[in-house]
Order: C-alpha cells, then structure tokens, then sequence
C-alpha cells in the first residue's frame, strides 16, 4: 500500500469518526426540547446509576481528586497543543496551518459537549422539579412580596438564633455566641443525615454513597469566586473548609442535590431550602435563613433601585437593620468581612465566564439565578 493510499484511508477513518460525534452531538441537541423524556430516562435512570457508581469508586480515596482532574486536564491540553504545532510547519498559509488547527479545535469542541453532555450536562435540560413537590411556581415576584418575605425572615432568624445560641450553650456546657467548636466535619455528617430525614417525605432526595470531600486547594476559590463545586467527572461534591461556619451547611447541601442531579443553580439552592425548612437542626435552618434573607433584601432593594426611589431604598435598609437581633448583624458582618477580604483576588473575567457558562445551560438570568430560588420558596412556604 502507498503511503498517498495509507493517508487516504487515514482521512476516511477520520471523517467516519467526526461523523458520529457529529450525530451523537446533534442527538443530545434535538434531546434537549424533551424535557420529560430526559427527566425520565437520563435525570431519574441513567444518571443517579453513573453517580452512585462513581461515588464508590472515587469514596475510596481520602483526597478530592476532582481538583486533581482538572490539573492533569490542563497539562494535557498544554502538551497536546505545544505537540500540535511542533507538528506542523508554522507558515503564513490557511491551507497547512489555520485549517487543521480551526478543524480540530472544533472537533475538540464537538467531543467535549458530548462527554459533557453525557456525564452531567443533560440535567441542566431536564423539566424542573416543580411537579415532585407539586408546586405552582410563579415567574415573576414583586417587591411587595420581597417586602412581605424579608419580614418573614427576620423574624424568624431572630427566633432560631436564640434557639441556637440556647442550643449551643447547652452542647458547650458555656455561655457562648460563637461557632468556633463546630467543625466542618460535624456539618459534613449532619448534612448526610439531614438528606436521610429528609428522603422519608421525599423519597427522590434519597442520597446513597456519600462522597463530600474537602478541597485540596481552598484559595483557589478566592480566585474562581466558588464555595464548593460538584465535579461531574468524578462525581464528588468539594467543599472549601475555610468558609465561614455559618455558610457551610446551606452550601454542603447545595452540592449534595447537585449530585442528585439537581444541575441549575435555582433547583439546588431550592433542594437545600427544602431540606433546612424541614430540620429540627436550628444551624441549619439558621443557616439556610440567612442565605435567604439575603436573597430576598437584595431582589427587594434592586427592584426598588430600578424605580430610582433611593430614600425608600435607605429606609429599607435602615428598617431591615433595626429589627435584626445584634447577634443576627453580627453573623451577616463577620460573612460579609469574609468575602470583602478576599475581593480583590478575583481573577478578572472568572465571573463572566460563569455567568457565560450558566446561561449555556439554559439559566438565562446566569449568576442571578441563584436568586431564583425565592420564586420556589415562596411558593414552598405557601399552605399546600
């Protein structure tokens, strides 16, 4: 056989293999406008399988080897590009340089959508779960509603601080408003029996092999703007530990519904939401109300900006402050302090390209989704 023959049948084999990653790409683009079929036989079948089955596997180490992953990923892309162009002649010519370059970056690209798509991504296309807790979700909220909820919250973090600090000095055998003799560890076991608790009212929460794994790597959260992160390849749930305490039981079991298969944003905060409401754990339920009340005083303040009504605006503010418990304002200064002190690491661009990412993953708000979850909450807290 020739060497013109060799590479001839060489081309064939390529092409023959970019058209079926071409066909299985366009098959999970077409699978995308059937929701309930991918909530059915990917979101509810396939996937909880492949994550159990990846749980065991990756629970088997101590480290989070997820961070790792993404290492090795970077070397070999940088490898194979530097092994790419030592390949080819660089001349100034589309034909020997630019086209192969642009055909296999693209087929590159092609591959990654699939493998993605595959391993996790097609739960970010699958209907939302509004049907499993039979929800009627409206679309929109107003700013009275946030007024209303804010409220709500307030009084309520007032109460379970209380409750918690009683808690707390009753576990310390002291007087003691703080949380330094909780450890993350406790949170990371509590979390795990929380979703047990929980998955007897709601059977689908059910969360078989727990795989929580600390970050080798916490800083670079600093960098990436993240608290913890599900890594689909390995199927583990990273959670930074040097967060604030008070931060970390809402994010555990933020990750943890996202290893259910709960992708967007909204659903996993709504997941985590959930299961808080229902605890008898007053950190918990502390936990998840600050978050909310967050959410909930920032859409109100937005929409009232919106209106250019600034004096409503302070008042607001001024009101929300005022009614607070001292203890509760502490707690929200020393989450604020936390993050103000680590701003200015921020990689330039790392939040738009999130914000890119989610809204590739039909979260059209991208990071204002999280705030989304109100959307749910007010409709879970409604009689039903």
């Amino acid at each position: 056989m020739t060497i013109r023959s060799k590479n001839k049948n060489l081309r064939g084999v390529k092409t023959k293999n970019l058209l079926v990653w071409l066909i299985i790409c366009l098959a999970l683009f077409l699978a995308s406008f059937f929701p309930d079929c991918i909530a059915k036989y990917y979101s509810q079948g396939l996937f909880p399988i492949m994550g159990i089955g990846l749980r065991m596997i990756t629970s088997l180490l101590p480290i989070a080897i997820g961070e790792l992953a993404y290492i090795v990923l970077l070397i070999y892309l940088i490898i194979n590009c530097l092994i790419y162009l030592n390949s080819i002649k660089i001349v100034n010519s589309f034909t020997n340089f630019w086209r192969p370059l642009l055909i296999n970056f693209c087929f590159w690209l092609i591959q990654l959508y699939v493998v993605f798509q595959l391993i996790w991504g097609l739960n970010y296309q699958q209907s939302n779960p509004a049907n499993q807790f039979n929800l009627q979700v409206s679309a929109s909220y107003t700013e009275q509603e946030m007024d209303e909820l804010s409220l709500d919250l307030i009084t309520e973090l007032n109460n379970t601080r209380i409750v918690l600090l009683d808690s707390l000095n009753r576990s310390n055998g002291e007087i003691d408003s703080s949380f330094s003799k909780i450890s993350l560890k406790s949170i990371l076991e509590r979390s795990v029996l929380e979703y047990k608790y929980i998955s007897r009212k709601y059977p689908f929460l059910e969360y078989k092999n727990p795989n929580l794994k600390l970050a080798l790597f916490p800083n670079w959260g600093d960098y990436f703007g993240y608290l913890a992160f599900y890594q689909p390849v390995t199927g583990e749930a990273i959670i930074r530990s040097d967060l604030p305490i008070l931060i970390q039981p809402f994010t555990v079991c933020h990750e943890i519904a996202h290893q259910l298969g709960y992708a967007s944003e909204t659903e996993a905060n709504f997941i985590a939401f959930v299961l808080a409401s229902e605890s008898k754990d007053p950190l918990f339920k502390y936990a998840m109300q600050l978050q909310l009340f967050s959410y909930s005083q920032q859409a109100q303040l937005m929409l009232i900006a919106k209106s250019g009504d600034f004096n409503k605006w302070k008042q607001v503010v001024a009101r929300n402050k005022s009614l607070l418990s001292p203890l509760v304002l502490k707690d929200r200064q020393d989450i604020r302090a936390f993050f103000q002190k680590r701003e200015a690491k921020r990689l330039p661009g790392s939040e738009k390209m999130y914000d890119q990412f989610l809204r590739w993953n039909k979260q059209t708000k991208g990071i204002d989704s999280y705030n989304d979850v109100l959307l749910w909450a007010i409709a879970y807290r409604k009689p039903h």
